[in-house]
């Protein structure tokens, strides 16, 4: 299932703060065009926490059509774990491949790695469809263990997941306690190619929603062996992944997209909007992406802007 990029679907709003449902399957009919895994609906790229249910069952409709016959991956996670399995159940009547359940995070300090486990587990008993575990621990605050990811692993309907710490020991000390028909997807674009070295089998990175044609290339280079061509890629990808995550958030994100020629339209408050310098610091860093992808074979000059 976690095979190759997915991009973690920004979900575009108006200037009024309204969903643009038409933006976003403008962006899924470009994204069409690349050799994609997949794609990743209700993820922290798309703002989830700012959707309402209404908002949330629209995009998923959506996004299984516009996704055809490739894999889409939604993120159904909650702070209970009664209401996760609720959505993930809805999720599953909408026709999504498998449900991204992120850590539950605001009683942290009592998120235990027993309470972890007795909560992915039980949303897994009750889930039509398989499970991925989603740690961030830069929103959630919670670091997630090797020995938790080694324990779900031995669930029949726990079969992955995304890791977005960007920390490679960590990583590797992960993919190194679980078994290998479990799937561990690389969630940090700044090491996307050292991940799939040590092990990742994908990439759901928020870099193929702005340039994905410079994220498939990387990956296609690192499958076919051209680990120099990979690392030029890595390159280049890092400062635009870093841009429009760590430094800029969702609003460096929306812009990038905009650049692409595709559709990322405004924040929802109270996230704000991106300072117009930044723009030009991001315009800079994608063009150079393209350029490097260009360079070293295989990636038409029009691709990113489909």
């Amino acid at each position: 299932m976690l095979q190759g990029i997915f991009p973690p679907l920004a979900t575009p709003f108006d200037a009024e703060g309204a969903l643009d449902l038409r933006a976003f399957e403008s962006n899924l009919a470009a994204y069409a065009s690349h050799d994609l895994g997949g794609y990743l609906v209700l993820g922290s790229n798309g703002e989830s926490p700012y959707l309402d249910d209404d908002e949330r069952v629209k995009l998923v409709r959506a996004a299984r059509k516009g996704a055809g016959r490739k894999s889409l991956l939604v993120g159904t996670g909650q702070e209970s774990t009664r209401a996760t399995i609720a959505f993930t159940r809805k999720a599953a009547d909408l026709g999504a491949d498998a449900a991204l359940v992120l850590t539950p995070n605001y009683y942290k300090s009592q998120m235990t790695p027993e309470a972890l486990r007795r909560h992915f587990e039980a949303v897994a008993d009750a889930s039509p469809i398989p499970l991925l575990v989603y740690s961030v621990p830069a929103f959630t605050g919670l670091t997630f263990q090797p020995g938790l990811a080694a324990a779900l692993a031995g669930h029949p309907r726990i079969v992955g997941m995304k890791e977005s710490s960007g920390d490679l020991s960590l990583l590797g000390r992960i993919i190194a306690a679980v078994p290998s028909h479990f799937e561990v997807a690389c969630g940090s674009a700044p090491v996307l190619y050292p991940a799939l070295c040590i092990g990742a089998n994908a990439g759901i990175v928020a870099v193929s929603c702005c340039a994905p044609a410079v994220a498939v290339a990387l990956y296609r280079a690192f499958t076919e062996g051209d680990h120099a061509r990979a690392r030029r890629l890595q390159d280049v990808v890092t400062p635009l992944g870093l841009a429009i995550t760590v430094t800029y958030g969702v609003a460096g994100l929306k812009a990038a997209i905009d650049l692409a020629g595709l559709r990322g339209g405004h924040v929802r408050a109270p996230l704000l909007p991106l300072p117009e310098a930044a723009r030009h610091e991001i315009q800079a860093l994608l063009e150079r992406a393209q350029q490097v992808a260009e360079a070293s074979g295989g990636v038409r000059s029009a691709t990113a802007r489909a």
